[in-house]
């Protein structure tokens, strides 16, 4: 069975997903996370309690702010199927889901967006190009940083393929590893984009979730190993 480098300090979350298609999952977290302090969590379910739309670009969000449901019924905007799902359970109405990324999101939510009151919890090092490109879609746009995500280094655990979420594990894995006879496979066109400065990566998940990379992968690995 092909093992897999999960480098998502969620592995609990995700590893069923590449159980699920025959591939044998190994936890090799690449990041810790820094949620940060109460006060500002607390103003951002405020913010989002008074604004007409909120946006929602990973599951860890919703998992910070409403971790036991009760989102308010503000409209939310997802960049994918796994954060639409993830709103959903904790109560939350979803009106606009995307399939690729931050970027693909604003190009096809843009007159849902458009002259609304938008706030927008996230991770720190979103790119900040989206971010201003948000703001000039949005009459008014609240963006706060409620986690951060710290690159470690992974442990030596032995692997046949890696799969990243973010450019934060990128960073991380290279701290103490490399890509050499390992198959890479990536969520989002900013994480590729964080692996591509060393080479290419195989994989790319066709739709912003560990469910879409593990079938990638999967496929991937019938033809080519």
């Amino acid at each position: 069975m092909t093992r897999v480098a999960i480098t998502t300090d969620r592995f609990d979350s995700v590893a069923s997903e590449y159980l699920g298609v025959g591939l044998e999952p190994l936890p090799v977290p690449c990041v810790d996370v820094v949620v940060a302090v109460e006060g500002v969590l607390t103003r951002a379910r405020e913010a989002a309690s008074h604004a007409d739309l909120m946006l929602i670009t990973s599951p860890r969000t919703v998992e910070l702010l409403w971790p036991e449901g009760g989102m308010p019924p503000t409209g939310v905007v997802t960049v994918g199927a796994t954060s639409a799902v993830a709103v959903e359970t904790a109560g939350g109405r979803v009106v606009a889901t995307g399939r690729s990324g931050l970027a693909d999101l604003l190009d096809g939510a843009a007159d849902v967006l458009g002259a609304a009151r938008v706030v927008f919890p996230h991770a720190a090092g979103t790119d900040t190009g989206l971010v201003a490109r948000l703001r000039s879609l949005v009459s008014d746009l609240d963006d706060q940083e409620i986690y951060g995500a710290v690159p470690v280094a992974p442990e030596s655990t032995l692997v046949d393929a890696v799969v990243f979420a973010s450019p934060s594990a990128v960073t991380g894995w290279l701290l103490a590893r490399d890509f050499e006879d390992v198959v890479v496979g990536v969520i989002g066109p900013t994480t590729r984009t964080a692996v591509a400065r060393s080479r290419v990566p195989e994989v790319v998940a066709p739709e912003p979730s560990h469910h879409s990379l593990a079938r990638a992968l999967r496929s991937y690995l019938e033809v080519s190993v």
